[in-house]
């Protein structure tokens, strides 16, 4: 069952967000979709998300282990912005 949500879950990804957008409407409409989540499936939203698993696949993230280091990160990086 597993393999099959895995290719399910790949076959959704593939899809443009237009089509992506006709899925969540179509399921919406069945039911299956609470209408308090359809933002996820909008265009915009789809890019984004798209946008974000692109930089998490190049390496464009930073963990943090606590928000005292996500904040110095912030500073330091605001600070050299400046220069």
């Amino acid at each position: 069952m597993a393999t099959n949500i895995e290719r399910l879950i790949e076959t959704i990804k593939s899809l443009s967000a237009a089509e992506k957008f006709e899925l969540a409407r179509r399921l919406e409409e069945t039911g299956v979709l609470d209408d308090n989540q359809s933002w996820y499936w909008t265009p915009q939203w789809q890019a984004a998300e798209k946008e974000a698993d692109e930089d998490i696949a190049a390496g464009r993230i930073y963990h943090y282990d606590n928000v005292d280091d996500l904040m110095r990160s912030l500073h330091a990086r605001r600070k050299q912005a400046s220069k």
